[in-house]
Protein backbone atom coordinates (compact mmCIF):
# COMPACT_ATOMS: atom_id res chain seq x y z
CA UNK A 1 0.00 0.00 0.00
CA UNK A 2 1.28 3.53 -0.54
CA UNK A 3 2.41 5.98 1.52
CA UNK A 4 -0.62 8.49 -0.20
CA UNK A 5 -2.92 6.29 0.15
CA UNK A 6 -2.61 4.78 3.60
CA UNK A 7 -2.57 8.75 4.41
CA UNK A 8 -6.24 8.92 2.80
CA UNK A 9 -7.21 5.93 4.51
CA UNK A 10 -6.16 7.58 7.76
CA UNK A 11 -7.97 11.07 6.88
CA UNK A 12 -11.19 9.45 5.76
CA UNK A 13 -11.27 7.19 9.49
CA UNK A 14 -10.70 10.36 11.69
CA UNK A 15 -13.54 11.63 10.55
CA UNK A 16 -15.74 8.37 10.97
CA UNK A 17 -14.18 8.40 14.63
CA UNK A 18 -17.78 9.05 15.67
CA UNK A 19 -19.66 6.94 14.05
CA UNK A 20 -17.61 4.15 14.66
CA UNK A 21 -17.82 4.64 18.41
CA UNK A 22 -21.58 4.08 18.20
CA UNK A 23 -21.90 1.40 15.73
CA UNK A 24 -19.13 -0.50 17.35
CA UNK A 25 -21.34 -0.53 20.11
CA UNK A 26 -23.96 -2.57 18.14
CA UNK A 27 -20.93 -5.13 16.61
CA UNK A 28 -20.54 -3.29 13.52
CA UNK A 29 -17.45 -1.29 12.09
CA UNK A 30 -17.05 -0.03 8.83
CA UNK A 31 -12.48 0.58 9.15
CA UNK A 32 -11.79 -1.79 12.07
CA UNK A 33 -10.18 -4.95 10.65
CA UNK A 34 -12.45 -7.86 10.03
CA UNK A 35 -12.44 -10.22 12.89
CA UNK A 36 -9.82 -13.31 12.17
CA UNK A 37 -9.74 -15.20 15.21
CA UNK A 38 -12.93 -17.12 16.31
CA UNK A 39 -13.20 -15.39 20.15
CA UNK A 40 -13.35 -12.36 18.09
CA UNK A 41 -15.86 -13.18 16.31
CA UNK A 42 -17.53 -14.56 19.52
CA UNK A 43 -17.37 -10.92 20.73
CA UNK A 44 -18.36 -8.73 17.84
CA UNK A 45 -21.70 -11.31 17.42
CA UNK A 46 -22.47 -11.00 20.81
CA UNK A 47 -22.37 -7.34 20.46
CA UNK A 48 -24.96 -7.45 17.52
CA UNK A 49 -26.92 -9.67 18.61
CA UNK A 50 -27.79 -7.55 22.48
CA UNK A 51 -28.37 -4.75 20.60
CA UNK A 52 -30.31 -6.07 18.40
CA UNK A 53 -32.23 -7.70 21.00
CA UNK A 54 -32.85 -4.77 22.80
CA UNK A 55 -33.85 -2.72 19.89
CA UNK A 56 -36.85 -5.50 19.31
CA UNK A 57 -38.03 -5.69 22.76
CA UNK A 58 -37.91 -1.53 23.26
CA UNK A 59 -39.95 -1.44 20.07
CA UNK A 60 -42.58 -4.42 21.18
CA UNK A 61 -43.00 -2.59 24.93
CA UNK A 62 -43.70 0.25 22.75
CA UNK A 63 -46.02 -0.68 20.25
CA UNK A 64 -47.88 -2.85 23.15
CA UNK A 65 -47.56 0.02 25.50
CA UNK A 66 -49.98 2.24 22.49
CA UNK A 67 -52.30 -0.61 21.69
CA UNK A 68 -52.72 -1.02 25.35
CA UNK A 69 -54.01 2.65 26.19
CA UNK A 70 -56.20 2.52 22.43
CA UNK A 71 -57.66 -0.05 23.81
CA UNK A 72 -58.65 1.64 27.13
CA UNK A 73 -60.08 4.70 24.94
CA UNK A 74 -57.69 7.08 26.52
CA UNK A 75 -57.93 10.56 25.47
CA UNK A 76 -55.28 12.51 22.95
CA UNK A 77 -53.43 13.81 26.10
CA UNK A 78 -52.85 10.35 27.96
CA UNK A 79 -51.85 8.80 24.67
CA UNK A 80 -48.99 11.38 24.15
CA UNK A 81 -47.96 11.22 27.57
CA UNK A 82 -47.36 8.21 27.00
CA UNK A 83 -44.57 8.71 24.77
CA UNK A 84 -46.07 8.31 21.91
CA UNK A 85 -42.96 10.04 19.95
CA UNK A 86 -40.51 7.86 21.54
CA UNK A 87 -42.50 4.75 19.81
CA UNK A 88 -41.14 6.69 16.63
CA UNK A 89 -37.52 6.95 17.40
CA UNK A 90 -37.67 3.34 18.02
CA UNK A 91 -39.01 2.60 14.83
CA UNK A 92 -36.72 4.97 13.22
CA UNK A 93 -33.52 3.40 15.14
CA UNK A 94 -34.55 -0.26 14.55
CA UNK A 95 -34.65 1.20 10.66
CA UNK A 96 -31.28 2.19 10.85
CA UNK A 97 -29.59 -0.84 12.63
CA UNK A 98 -30.98 -2.90 9.95
CA UNK A 99 -29.77 -1.22 7.21
CA UNK A 100 -26.04 -0.55 8.61
CA UNK A 101 -26.54 -4.31 9.35
CA UNK A 102 -28.01 -5.09 5.40
CA UNK A 103 -25.27 -2.41 3.99
CA UNK A 104 -22.29 -3.08 5.98
CA UNK A 105 -20.49 -4.64 2.95
CA UNK A 106 -21.36 -1.92 0.74
CA UNK A 107 -20.36 0.82 3.15
CA UNK A 108 -16.88 -0.86 3.63
CA UNK A 109 -16.44 -0.87 0.15
CA UNK A 110 -17.28 2.65 -0.38
CA UNK A 111 -15.11 3.64 2.85
CA UNK A 112 -12.03 1.32 0.99
CA UNK A 113 -12.60 3.14 -2.43
CA UNK A 114 -13.17 6.36 -1.22
CA UNK A 115 -9.64 6.59 -0.29
CA UNK A 116 -8.41 6.16 -4.06
CA UNK A 117 -9.81 9.87 -4.50
CA UNK A 118 -9.07 11.68 -1.45
CA UNK A 119 -7.64 14.68 -1.82
CA UNK A 120 -4.17 14.28 0.13
CA UNK A 121 -1.43 15.56 -2.26
CA UNK A 122 -3.84 18.63 -3.22
CA UNK A 123 -1.23 21.49 -4.15
CA UNK A 124 -4.29 24.00 -5.87
CA UNK A 125 -5.05 26.55 -3.21
CA UNK A 126 -9.08 26.95 -3.87
CA UNK A 127 -9.44 22.67 -3.51
CA UNK A 128 -6.98 22.79 -0.37
CA UNK A 129 -9.57 25.62 1.05
CA UNK A 130 -12.10 23.98 0.31
CA UNK A 131 -10.87 20.20 1.53
CA UNK A 132 -10.10 22.22 5.27
CA UNK A 133 -13.10 23.81 5.55
CA UNK A 134 -15.34 21.47 4.66
CA UNK A 135 -13.82 18.93 7.49
CA UNK A 136 -13.99 21.64 9.85
CA UNK A 137 -17.75 22.04 9.25
CA UNK A 138 -18.54 18.35 9.37
CA UNK A 139 -16.55 18.10 13.03
CA UNK A 140 -18.55 20.76 14.28
CA UNK A 141 -21.62 19.48 12.78
CA UNK A 142 -20.64 15.91 14.25
CA UNK A 143 -19.96 17.07 17.50
CA UNK A 144 -23.55 19.55 18.18
CA UNK A 145 -25.59 16.40 17.12
CA UNK A 146 -23.75 13.55 19.29
CA UNK A 147 -23.86 16.00 22.16
CA UNK A 148 -27.34 17.00 22.03
CA UNK A 149 -28.61 13.60 21.15
CA UNK A 150 -26.74 11.87 24.39
CA UNK A 151 -27.50 14.66 26.52
CA UNK A 152 -30.93 14.09 25.65
CA UNK A 153 -30.73 10.30 26.54
CA UNK A 154 -28.88 10.91 29.81
CA UNK A 155 -31.76 13.22 30.84
CA UNK A 156 -34.27 10.50 30.13
CA UNK A 157 -32.20 8.02 31.87
CA UNK A 158 -31.24 9.90 35.03
CA UNK A 159 -34.79 11.45 35.29
CA UNK A 160 -36.46 8.60 37.38
CA UNK A 161 -33.44 8.98 39.67
CA UNK A 162 -33.08 12.28 40.38
CA UNK A 163 -37.24 12.15 41.14
CA UNK A 164 -36.59 9.33 43.38
CA UNK A 165 -33.83 10.73 45.58
CA UNK A 166 -35.26 14.25 45.53
CA UNK A 167 -38.58 12.44 46.88
CA UNK A 168 -36.34 10.48 49.81
CA UNK A 169 -34.67 14.17 50.76
CA UNK A 170 -38.41 15.19 50.86
CA UNK A 171 -39.61 12.77 53.09
CA UNK A 172 -42.39 11.72 50.44
CA UNK A 173 -42.88 7.72 50.10
CA UNK A 174 -41.40 7.24 46.60
CA UNK A 175 -40.03 3.97 44.05
CA UNK A 176 -37.57 4.54 41.50
CA UNK A 177 -39.79 5.27 38.58
CA UNK A 178 -39.33 4.27 34.77
CA UNK A 179 -37.68 5.57 31.91
CA UNK A 180 -40.08 4.57 29.43
CA UNK A 181 -43.62 3.81 29.07
CA UNK A 182 -43.64 0.21 28.01
CA UNK A 183 -45.90 -2.52 28.14
CA UNK A 184 -44.91 -5.73 30.15
CA UNK A 185 -46.44 -9.24 30.38
CA UNK A 186 -45.81 -9.00 34.42
CA UNK A 187 -45.86 -7.10 37.60
CA UNK A 188 -42.99 -4.82 36.95
CA UNK A 189 -43.60 -2.97 40.36
CA UNK A 190 -42.18 -5.90 42.54
CA UNK A 191 -39.25 -5.56 44.46
CA UNK A 192 -36.07 -6.47 42.45
CA UNK A 193 -37.97 -6.87 39.42
CA UNK A 194 -38.87 -2.93 38.98
CA UNK A 195 -35.03 -2.61 39.46
CA UNK A 196 -34.16 -5.72 36.59
CA UNK A 197 -36.73 -3.40 34.46
CA UNK A 198 -34.95 0.06 35.20
CA UNK A 199 -31.79 -1.27 34.28
CA UNK A 200 -33.17 -3.09 30.84
CA UNK A 201 -35.17 0.46 29.75
CA UNK A 202 -31.65 2.29 30.12
CA UNK A 203 -29.46 0.17 28.17
CA UNK A 204 -32.26 -0.80 25.73
CA UNK A 205 -32.86 2.84 25.01
CA UNK A 206 -29.14 3.82 24.63
CA UNK A 207 -28.96 0.90 22.08
CA UNK A 208 -31.80 2.71 19.93
CA UNK A 209 -29.20 5.91 20.49
CA UNK A 210 -26.50 4.08 19.66
CA UNK A 211 -27.82 2.67 16.41
CA UNK A 212 -29.81 5.87 15.65
CA UNK A 213 -26.12 7.76 15.49
CA UNK A 214 -23.85 5.53 14.44
CA UNK A 215 -26.11 5.87 11.17
CA UNK A 216 -27.26 9.15 10.65
CA UNK A 217 -23.14 10.26 11.69
CA UNK A 218 -22.36 7.73 8.71
CA UNK A 219 -24.37 9.39 6.36
CA UNK A 220 -23.84 13.08 7.00
CA UNK A 221 -19.99 12.05 6.88
CA UNK A 222 -19.95 10.49 3.24
CA UNK A 223 -22.67 12.68 2.27
CA UNK A 224 -20.02 15.34 3.14
CA UNK A 225 -17.42 13.81 1.30
CA UNK A 226 -18.93 13.70 -1.91
CA UNK A 227 -20.11 17.50 -1.85
CA UNK A 228 -16.14 18.33 -1.02
CA UNK A 229 -14.92 15.82 -3.72
CA UNK A 230 -17.67 17.19 -5.83
CA UNK A 231 -16.73 21.33 -5.21
CA UNK A 232 -13.04 20.20 -5.71
CA UNK A 233 -13.65 18.57 -9.09
CA UNK A 234 -15.52 21.43 -10.69
CA UNK A 235 -12.11 23.47 -9.25
CA UNK A 236 -10.17 21.16 -12.23
CA UNK A 237 -12.81 21.39 -14.61
CA UNK A 238 -12.83 25.13 -14.60
CA UNK A 239 -9.05 25.02 -15.16
CA UNK A 240 -9.00 22.99 -17.81
CA UNK A 241 -7.94 24.81 -21.19
CA UNK A 242 -6.74 28.20 -19.30
CA UNK A 243 -3.26 28.43 -19.07
CA UNK A 244 -0.44 31.10 -17.31
CA UNK A 245 1.33 31.06 -19.90
CA UNK A 246 1.49 32.96 -23.07
CA UNK A 247 -1.92 33.51 -25.10
CA UNK A 248 -3.57 30.48 -26.57
CA UNK A 249 -4.95 29.73 -29.79
CA UNK A 250 -9.01 28.80 -29.65
CA UNK A 251 -9.06 25.40 -30.36
CA UNK A 252 -5.54 24.67 -30.01
CA UNK A 253 -5.20 23.11 -26.64
CA UNK A 254 -5.46 19.32 -26.55
CA UNK A 255 -7.04 18.60 -23.07
CA UNK A 256 -8.40 14.86 -23.70
CA UNK A 257 -6.66 13.19 -21.21
CA UNK A 258 -7.19 15.48 -18.15
CA UNK A 259 -10.63 15.50 -19.40
CA UNK A 260 -10.73 11.97 -19.16
CA UNK A 261 -9.35 12.22 -15.68
CA UNK A 262 -12.06 14.37 -14.08
CA UNK A 263 -14.62 12.63 -15.85
CA UNK A 264 -14.03 9.33 -13.83
CA UNK A 265 -13.21 11.10 -10.73
CA UNK A 266 -16.63 11.95 -12.10
CA UNK A 267 -18.72 8.53 -12.31
CA UNK A 268 -16.72 7.66 -9.56
CA UNK A 269 -18.68 10.17 -7.46
CA UNK A 270 -21.99 9.53 -8.75
CA UNK A 271 -21.48 5.59 -8.11
CA UNK A 272 -20.84 6.49 -4.32
CA UNK A 273 -23.72 8.66 -4.34
CA UNK A 274 -26.42 6.15 -5.91
CA UNK A 275 -24.46 3.25 -3.45
CA UNK A 276 -25.68 5.80 -0.52
CA UNK A 277 -29.42 6.47 -1.97
CA UNK A 278 -29.93 2.98 -2.31
CA UNK A 279 -28.67 1.91 1.17
CA UNK A 280 -30.37 4.66 2.97
CA UNK A 281 -33.64 5.00 0.35
CA UNK A 282 -35.80 3.29 2.79
CA UNK A 283 -34.54 4.51 6.37
CA UNK A 284 -35.10 8.61 4.76
CA UNK A 285 -38.68 7.59 4.03
CA UNK A 286 -38.89 6.38 8.04
CA UNK A 287 -37.19 9.84 8.44
CA UNK A 288 -39.80 11.83 6.77
CA UNK A 289 -42.87 10.01 7.56
CA UNK A 290 -42.34 10.13 11.38
CA UNK A 291 -40.27 12.86 12.45
CA UNK A 292 -43.24 15.74 11.69
CA UNK A 293 -45.02 12.81 14.28
CA UNK A 294 -42.11 13.47 16.36
CA UNK A 295 -41.63 16.79 16.52
CA UNK A 296 -45.27 17.66 17.36
CA UNK A 297 -45.86 15.01 20.11
CA UNK A 298 -42.47 16.55 21.57
CA UNK A 299 -43.70 20.21 21.63
CA UNK A 300 -47.46 19.18 22.61
CA UNK A 301 -45.53 17.36 25.68
CA UNK A 302 -43.42 20.34 26.66
CA UNK A 303 -46.46 23.00 26.33
CA UNK A 304 -49.20 21.45 27.90
CA UNK A 305 -48.17 18.28 29.69
CA UNK A 306 -45.56 16.85 32.23
CA UNK A 307 -43.23 19.78 33.35
CA UNK A 308 -41.33 17.32 34.99
CA UNK A 309 -40.09 15.60 31.41
CA UNK A 310 -39.75 19.70 29.95
CA UNK A 311 -36.07 19.40 29.97
CA UNK A 312 -35.47 16.12 28.87
CA UNK A 313 -38.21 16.81 26.16
CA UNK A 314 -36.56 19.97 25.10
CA UNK A 315 -32.91 18.11 24.45
CA UNK A 316 -35.36 15.76 22.38
CA UNK A 317 -36.72 18.03 20.21
CA UNK A 318 -33.44 19.82 19.79
CA UNK A 319 -31.57 16.41 18.67
CA UNK A 320 -34.99 15.86 16.51
CA UNK A 321 -34.77 19.05 14.40
CA UNK A 322 -31.03 18.55 14.67
CA UNK A 323 -30.99 15.02 13.05
CA UNK A 324 -33.15 15.65 10.16
CA UNK A 325 -32.15 19.50 9.57
CA UNK A 326 -28.30 17.64 9.10
CA UNK A 327 -29.93 14.74 6.55
CA UNK A 328 -31.50 17.49 4.61
CA UNK A 329 -28.90 20.25 5.08
CA UNK A 330 -26.18 17.73 3.59
CA UNK A 331 -28.64 15.61 1.11
CA UNK A 332 -29.36 19.08 -0.39
CA UNK A 333 -25.71 19.99 -0.54
CA UNK A 334 -25.21 16.99 -2.62
CA UNK A 335 -28.04 17.92 -5.15
CA UNK A 336 -26.52 21.66 -5.51
CA UNK A 337 -22.83 20.36 -6.05
CA UNK A 338 -23.74 17.62 -8.25
CA UNK A 339 -25.58 20.37 -10.15
CA UNK A 340 -22.58 23.10 -10.34
CA UNK A 341 -20.61 19.85 -12.06
CA UNK A 342 -22.35 21.57 -15.13
CA UNK A 343 -21.84 25.35 -14.29
CA UNK A 344 -18.24 24.61 -13.81
CA UNK A 345 -17.68 22.80 -17.42
CA UNK A 346 -19.16 25.89 -19.37
CA UNK A 347 -17.13 28.28 -17.08
CA UNK A 348 -13.70 26.58 -18.23
CA UNK A 349 -11.45 27.12 -21.34
CA UNK A 350 -13.74 24.83 -23.48
CA UNK A 351 -12.97 27.07 -26.25
CA UNK A 352 -9.24 27.01 -25.95
CA UNK A 353 -9.51 23.17 -26.35
CA UNK A 354 -9.20 21.33 -29.47
CA UNK A 355 -12.64 19.62 -30.87
CA UNK A 356 -12.38 16.40 -29.34
CA UNK A 357 -11.56 17.61 -26.28
CA UNK A 358 -15.15 19.85 -26.68
CA UNK A 359 -16.71 16.82 -27.32
CA UNK A 360 -15.72 15.34 -24.28
CA UNK A 361 -16.55 18.36 -22.20
CA UNK A 362 -19.72 18.41 -24.02
CA UNK A 363 -20.83 14.56 -22.83
CA UNK A 364 -19.73 15.42 -19.62
CA UNK A 365 -21.71 18.77 -19.49
CA UNK A 366 -24.91 16.85 -20.74
CA UNK A 367 -24.46 13.94 -17.96
CA UNK A 368 -23.97 16.73 -15.33
CA UNK A 369 -26.94 18.35 -15.73
CA UNK A 370 -28.59 15.39 -14.11
CA UNK A 371 -28.53 16.06 -10.56
CA UNK A 372 -27.25 13.28 -7.35
CA UNK A 373 -29.56 13.88 -5.15
CA UNK A 374 -30.71 10.97 -2.13
CA UNK A 375 -34.63 10.67 -2.00
CA UNK A 376 -37.36 9.08 0.26
CA UNK A 377 -37.67 5.78 -1.30
CA UNK A 378 -37.53 7.28 -4.77
CA UNK A 379 -40.96 9.25 -3.76
CA UNK A 380 -39.37 12.41 -3.65
CA UNK A 381 -35.66 14.02 -3.50
CA UNK A 382 -34.57 15.26 -0.10
CA UNK A 383 -33.48 18.78 0.13
CA UNK A 384 -33.59 21.78 2.27
CA UNK A 385 -37.47 22.14 0.99
CA UNK A 386 -37.77 18.82 2.64
CA UNK A 387 -36.88 20.33 6.17
CA UNK A 388 -39.24 23.14 5.83
CA UNK A 389 -42.10 20.76 4.60
CA UNK A 390 -41.55 18.84 7.93
CA UNK A 391 -41.46 21.63 9.96
CA UNK A 392 -44.93 22.88 8.45
CA UNK A 393 -46.30 19.73 8.84
CA UNK A 394 -45.18 19.68 12.93
CA UNK A 395 -46.85 22.79 13.22
CA UNK A 396 -50.22 21.93 11.39
CA UNK A 397 -50.06 19.20 13.48
CA UNK A 398 -49.63 20.80 16.78
CA UNK A 399 -52.39 23.62 16.14
CA UNK A 400 -54.78 21.00 15.60
CA UNK A 401 -53.80 18.60 18.99
CA UNK A 402 -53.73 22.13 20.63
CA UNK A 403 -57.10 23.37 19.35
CA UNK A 404 -58.93 19.98 20.39
CA UNK A 405 -57.19 19.55 23.55
CA UNK A 406 -58.51 23.41 24.51
CA UNK A 407 -61.87 23.05 23.52
CA UNK A 408 -61.89 19.96 26.28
Amino acid sequence: MSETRTLAEKEIHNTLLYCNFFIRRVGLSFIDDVPTTNLRKIIVLSHFVIATSLAILILIGEQGYVVYLLSKTVSVEQLLDGNLHVLGYGIMSFGKLLTLWYKKNTFRQVVKELADIWPVAEKNPKAVAIKNSSLKSLRSVETLYVYLTIIGACFYNLTPVVLHIYRLIRGIPTDLGYVWQLYYPFDKSKPVVHEFVYIYEVSAGMACVFCMVGCDVFFITMASHIGMLLRILQVKIRSIGTSDGDTVVRGSLDCYDEIVAVVKIHQRLIKYGNDLEDAFAVVNLINVLLSSVDICCVMFIIVFLDPILEVSSKFFLCAALTQMGVVCWYADDIFRTSLGVSDAVYESGWYNCDIRSRRALLLMLQRSQRPLYFTALKFSPITLNTYTSILTTSYSYFTLLYTAYSQN
